[in-house]
């Protein structure tokens, strides 16, 4: 059973990993579409879109791994009184 909890803390690890990888990808994105001067099949919106988008999956991924890791709290202070 401690298996799986011990994929949880890896989970939640990997969706913090993820959180920070998507803000990174999200700014390097418009960085290089306001700095390209956007297209038209690639105008500097797409730039604000990416940025946006980047923010909003590390927002989800990051809310995610603390989900995680209060449940795991919740558990072993449960475990602790019993």
């Amino acid at each position: 059973m401690e298996n799986v909890y011990k994929f949880l803390r890896i989970g939640s690890f990997i969706f913090k990993v993820l959180a920070w990888a998507s803000v990174v990808v999200g700014v390097i994105s418009a960085i290089i579409i306001f700095v390209g001067g956007g297209t038209p099949g690639a105008p500097k919106t797409t730039g604000f879109i990416g940025l946006l988008l980047g923010l909003v999956y590390f927002f989800i991924s990051y809310t995610a791994s603390c989900v995680i890791s209060v449940l795991l709290e919740i558990k072993n202070k449960v475990e602790k009184t019993s």
